[in-house]
């Protein structure tokens, strides 16, 4: 071989190294970069999630109720588009199954009581005694009622949630109300002042932000009974409540509503008491770890939030705080029982990690041009999916829900254009 041809040789097999370097450069570069991908360019999660409380489903019925009359409230919303179920565990303060650490619902009244209202059930209809007739109904014919519900919407492949209110106040204006337990009836001097007292502008702002939108009196006088979480006993008995909800149930996760009802310190206390409650959801998400492991499949959280995110602070919940530490796996934002503004979720969406999905709670609209209108701005807003609350007190007028509007609300492209 010629020492030119050598030379060119050489040059050629560099020439062709150097191509592979950069090659190599270039592969190595975007492996880099792959694996350097921001959350924010990962997928969120969507959902469509239905929020179903503990007893609705027992008032319209006659009883007795049937165990398939009870699984029809779960199936009026399989293949609507609706991917979560959520599930509510408390009527009122009691629960809605056996407890072991609480009371069930219907434990406060004498025996007696509760057979006579049971017989009143089979006759009056859409009532409180319906609703025991059927309850306890069921639970004669050798069910859980709540748990027939749950494992319902697992058969049909909707992921299910507990959603858990940790300060349900209903009816505290009634000391002998049955859905009181003896724990909140026995500890007054474990609420947060006294039932009745005036509320402030921050909670009136949170639960009745408008003059069209106000809350009636009497549930506006209900939030200063409710239990103050900066106590440590209420924090433990609200903890052993969930743990025996993950423990007892096949869920996919558990959601705690904070919403429902929005205060959990004396009223001017919340920003003080931030890092206690911050503290207790560190223990939750032990507990749903703990719990999960133990099953072999993870158990998320999710928490219902205030509206605007300068509210939660100030009644003493840190929800952007507990999404760094990775104590929650999405958060649903929430107004109190209206839609009377838009929801911010690009505030939200500004302040929490990019990869955790915010949804949007829609509550109870009378015509379903006025869920299309605020299901699309919500979209457009950014959020990762759409919760609807309480949709089913159209019955308590006698109007049946339209479920099928949930194929439209749950995808926004499909979501026809609201009448001008």
């Amino acid at each position: 071989m010629k020492s030119s041809d050598h030379t060119a040789t050489i040059e050629i097999r560099r020439g062709h190294v150097g191509r592979l370097t950069v090659l190599l450069g270039c592969f190595l570069l975007g492996a880099v970069q792959a694996l350097a991908l921001t959350a924010a360019e990962k997928p969120r999660q969507r959902r469509f999630i239905y929020n179903s409380d503990a007893n609705h489903m027992y008032h319209y019925k006659p009883a007795p109720m049937s165990v398939a009359d009870l699984q029809g409230y779960v199936d009026e919303v399989v293949g609507t588009g609706v991917t979560t179920f959520f599930a509510s565990p408390n009527w009122g303060m009691p629960m809605a199954y056996p407890s072991e650490v609480t009371e069930i619902i219907g434990a406060q009244l004498t025996p007696e009581k509760l057979a006579e209202m049971r017989k009143a059930g089979l006759t009056k209809e859409s009532s409180a005694e319906r609703a025991l007739a059927n309850f306890y109904g069921i639970i004669d014919a050798g069910h859980d009622p709540f748990r027939v519900m749950i494992d319902r919407a697992r058969e049909k492949k909707l992921e299910v949630f507990i959603s858990y209110r940790p300060n349900e106040i209903h009816d505290v204006q009634n000391p002998d109300s049955f859905i009181v337990t003896d724990f909140w009836r026995e500890h007054p001097e474990w609420r947060v002042g006294k039932i009745g007292d005036e509320i402030s502008p921050l909670f009136a702002e949170i639960i009745g932000g408008s003059k069209e939108h106000r809350v009636h009196p009497i549930v506006a006088s209900w939030f200063p009974g409710a239990l103050n979480f900066a106590i440590p006993e209420v924090r433990a008995q609200r903890l052993a409540e969930l743990r025996e909800c993950c423990e007892r149930y096949p869920i996919d996760g558990l959601d705690i509503d904070f919403q429902r009802f929005p205060i959990y310190f004396p009223q001017d206390a919340g920003p003080q008491n931030v890092e206690t409650m911050t503290a207790w959801m560190r223990e939750v998400r032990a507990m749903t770890r703990e719990v999960g492991e133990k099953r072999g499949r993870p158990l998320l959280l999710s928490a219902r939030i205030m509206a605007r995110p300068r509210q939660n602070l100030a009644i003493g919940l840190d929800p952007v705080t507990w999404a760094k530490e990775g104590l929650i796996d999405f958060v649903e934002v929430s107004h109190y029982l209206r839609n009377d503004f838009p929801l911010p979720i690009q505030e939200y969406r500004k302040l929490m990690p990019a990869e955790l999905p915010i949804y949007a709670s829609v509550e109870v609209e009378k015509d379903s041009d006025r869920y299309r209108r605020i299901a699309r701005q919500l979209y457009d807003e950014g959020a990762d999916g759409l919760m609807m609350f309480n949709y089913f007190t159209r019955r308590e007028g006698g109007v049946e829900p339209d479920f099928t509007l949930f194929n439209e609300l749950s995808a926004p492209a499909s979501i026809k254009p609201a009448a001008p």
